[in-house]
């Protein structure tokens, strides 16, 4: 790669003081260089003189009509207490999933940080008191995203604690259209014979980056938090019966309920083909590489008002799905051009890493130890020195992922780097030329082209190298990834480090680092909820005695399904809801329990009358 563009001061300050430190970069350093990131602006502005505007902000209030209003960010000076009594407070806060989370990513002693620490109370009730409507509150940019008229903007400017204002970024996007061309399933031969899953049409997707060798040696997502940001989220196909939801929200309406919903924005179009790429569960079908993994579902997307994705939204999920203890976020959200009311698109010179406002909150949450995949765009070529790709995917520590066809060859449309601080992007590349995924339309399958697939299953891909490794860090898996990838010896702006590979990346991380002991793996139960009857499908990696039992709410035993020896391999059994006399059972909520070499799974299934 060419070598790296000198940036402006701040961000030269923030490089050096990463780079100074002696081995890789350390999450506690991040978090200082992105404070002083944050920071640098604000420094020798005379007291009680007003906050200055960005000039994007500038910009959308000179073509705001009188009464309009426009999204800003309001970004507030210093926060007031950041006392180890407040940084204690902080982390009484984190839940169990966050606490291991950070405690593999971060020294000890810095679990949290100044970027925990809420914003001021009184700075926002002074920013309540001029009328606007808040959107969202970001502690991590120690900010509020506001819906202000030109009037308000001037009256917010002169707030004691107001350190400077922007616009919201938003830009327009396009759903990927359904492909007519069905893919080819997979072939018929010794070697797909032996594998422990059937992954129908979706095989080519899966074996490019070696995710069926995952599988087989039990992988398939099991303990794993991955939060989805898209459109919105409609989970009522097959192929989602399976599916392990933890919780949900909708930052663009202000609900938990991530489907689409009469009369509220957003669409659970693009998200249900992402979502399904990644977790969907058909044998025979369709097999997303994490199909066992925990899921956390946030709409981000408003696809209303020409298709606008907004920044604030973004951020405030991220700060969500941190607090309750992701390990991975898959978004297959860009922010670059198209944007609407008179604001400033973003331009190639802005992807530097330091510019967008999602790419610095995208960066937070690595620091946090999330592994951030986000899709690199779907700008397709452009010759040097610019690129074509779209925040978040810029940041330093941001996982961008590029995509190929089939074979591994690069597909047209695909974003290309360098950042414009010459920094190579993308960052790894996987299949997103014609996925197999679900159709959101009906209960058929469907294919589909963009970056945007390619996340989701890079991001898959990644969760079962955690759950191999679940001791290795966000760097470690982001490293690991790369150095094993089909470029890592000549990575370039058109590839990155190339094509992954999730065996050899979990083979790459350094034996001491623990690894899971697997014997029993994936309980599946489609349909579910049910009615008369399920199929519960698992693999067992060890011989050995292998119990199935379903319990009722109480606890109480209803049935055993299985006990017996049994060899390694996929199993399957079919269960229609009677009981140990074969009376049959009411509606209701059953729990299969699986046992096998001292571990255990379980699965919740509804009965459904």
């Amino acid at each position: 790669p060419p070598p790296r563009r000198p940036r402006i001061w701040r961000t030269a300050t923030l490089k050096h003081i990463i780079h100074s430190t002696s081995g890789a970069p350390r999450t506690g350093c991040i978090a200082a260089a992105l404070v002083l990131t944050l920071c640098m602006g604000t420094w020798g502005r005379p007291a009680h003189a007003a906050a200055p505007l960005s000039s994007s902000l500038q910009r959308a209030l000179s073509a705001t009509e009188a009464g309009g209003t426009l999204p800003v960010w309001v970004f507030f000076t210093e926060k007031s207490d950041v006392s180890p009594a407040a940084l204690t407070r902080a982390e009484a806060q984190l839940t169990p999933h966050a606490r291991a989370r950070r405690e593999r990513n971060r020294d000890a002693g810095s679990l949290v940080d100044a970027y925990d620490v809420p914003v001021d109370a009184a700075a926002l009730q002074s920013l309540r008191s001029t009328g606007v409507h808040v959107r969202h509150v970001s502690r991590w940019l120690n900010a509020a995203s506001v819906d202000a008229t030109p009037g308000n903007v001037m009256r917010i400017a002169s707030l004691p604690g107001v350190a400077r204002l922007d616009v919201v970024h938003s830009s327009r996007t396009t759903d990927p259209e359904p492909e007519t061309t069905p893919p080819a399933r997979a072939p018929q031969s010794s070697a797909t014979a032996r594998l422990s899953l059937d992954y129908g049409s979706s095989y080519w997707q899966d074996v490019l980056i070696d995710v069926p060798a995952m599988h087989d040696l039990g992988y398939h997502g099991e303990g794993v938090w991955i939060a989805m940001f898209d459109t919105g989220f409609n989970i009522w196909h097959t192929a989602f019966s399976n599916l392990d939801v933890l919780i949900t929200h909708d930052f663009v309406n202000g609900d938990s309920i991530v489907a689409d919903q009469a009369g509220q924005m957003g669409s659970g179009f693009h998200g249900t083909l992402t979502l399904g790429a990644i977790a969907g569960y058909a044998p025979g079908e369709l097999i997303g590489p994490a199909f066992a993994a925990t899921y956390i579902l946030a709409k981000t997307e408003n696809t209303n008002w020409e298709r606008h994705i907004e920044e604030d939204a973004w951020v405030a999920a991220a700060e969500w799905a941190d607090s309750i203890g992701v390990d991975i976020i898959s978004s297959s959200l860009s922010y670059l051009n198209g944007f609407t009311n008179g604001e400033t698109s973003y331009t190639w010179q802005d992807m530097d890493g330091v510019t967008a406002i999602s790419t610095i909150g995208a960066d937070i949450a690595a620091s946090r130890g999330i592994l951030v995949c986000n899709a690199a765009g779907n700008g397709g070529y452009v010759s040097e020195p610019a690129n074509t790709l779209g925040a978040p995917a810029d940041g330093d520590w941001v996982f961008a992922v590029g995509a190929t066809d089939a074979g591994g060859t690069r597909s047209s449309f695909s974003s290309v780097g360098y950042t414009a601080d010459g920094r190579i992007k993308p960052d790894i590349m996987a299949m997103g030329q014609s996925v197999y995924t679900v159709n959101p339309l009906d209960s058929t399958y469907t294919t589909t082209s963009g970056t945007s697939l390619s996340c989701p299953l890079a991001a898959g891909a990644a969760a079962l190298v955690l759950q191999a490794r679940p001791l290795a860090s966000n760097n470690m898996l982001m490293n690991a990834l790369r150095s094993t990838a089909s470029y890592h010896n000549t990575p370039d702006r058109l590839h990155g480090w190339g094509v992954i590979d999730a065996l050899a990346a979990r083979n790459a991380i350094a034996t001491g680092v623990r690894e899971t002991p697997v014997a029993v793996t994936s309980l599946v139960a489609y349909p579910n909820p049910f009615n008369p009857r399920t199929t519960i499908d698992y693999v067992v990696v060890a011989r050995g005695r292998v119990t199935l039992t379903a319990y009722d709410v109480a606890g109480r035993r209803v049935a055993t399904l299985v006990d017996a020896q049994e060899a390694p391999g996929h199993h399957s059994i079919s269960w229609n809801a009677v009981d140990e006399h074969g009376a049959t059972l009411a509606s209701g909520v059953y729990l299969i329990s699986l046992e096998s070499g001292g571990t255990r799974a379980s699965r919740k299934v509804v009965l459904l009358k």
